[in-house]
């Protein structure tokens, strides 16, 4: 999630959202559980907000943030789990940590994730260009379910991916990783 200067934390309708320091991703997997904390923040505003939007009329600025948060910050987490997380975990799980199941589950909840984006953009565009909401309810409702099954999929991650990423993969899986969540985000990492 973006900050302002990228240091200080940025409060979004009186949720904080930090930024992640680039050399935690020298530690793939502890940078995927940082950043869902901030998705757990991002959840918050965004709950927040569409109560807001009930009663209360919103300036554009937490729209903004939000969108660009949905629209720039989910999509690589996602990359990062469907592209580096996912495929590795399968190559080195053991057959006891039927995991297969587990990730399949995942990978089709992102697409859910996607597709609820997708609808509340709609209204996070209106919000952030000073508009009212052209379907207050279906944006509330959207907004609604979107934090909610995102913090329960990300829940899922951290008790049991998560886990077994850390007991599954080396060191050279997890600095391959690393590599390829840098270069997603433009950043050049130290190579040992």
């Amino acid at each position: 999630m973006q900050t302002q200067d990228n240091k200080k934390p940025l409060d979004i309708l009186g949720v904080l959202m930090e930024h992640i320091p680039d050399n935690v991703l020298l530690e793939p997997i502890e940078y995927i559980f940082a950043d869902h904390c901030r998705q757990r923040d991002l959840c918050n505003a965004l709950q927040e907000l569409a109560v807001r939007s009930a009663s209360t009329v919103i300036g554009p600025q937490p729209a903004q943030v939000i969108l660009s948060c949905l629209k720039h910050d989910l999509p690589l987490h996602i990359e990062d789990e469907e592209k580096d997380l996912f495929p590795l975990l399968l190559k080195r799980a053991e057959p006891q940590d039927k995991i297969e199941d587990i990730i399949r589950l995942l990978g089709s909840e992102h697409q859910r994730d996607r597709e609820l984006v997708n609808e509340v953009t709609i209204g996070l565009k209106e919000i952030a260009a000073g508009q009212p909401l052209s379907e207050p309810s279906a944006f509330r409702t959207a907004a609604e379910v979107l934090a909610s099954s995102h913090m329960s999929h990300m829940n899922w991650e951290n008790a049991v991916v998560l886990e077994l990423a850390r007991r599954r993969l080396g060191a050279d899986d997890q600095q391959a990783m690393a590599q390829n969540m840098a270069a997603r985000r433009g950043i050049k990492l130290p190579i040992d």
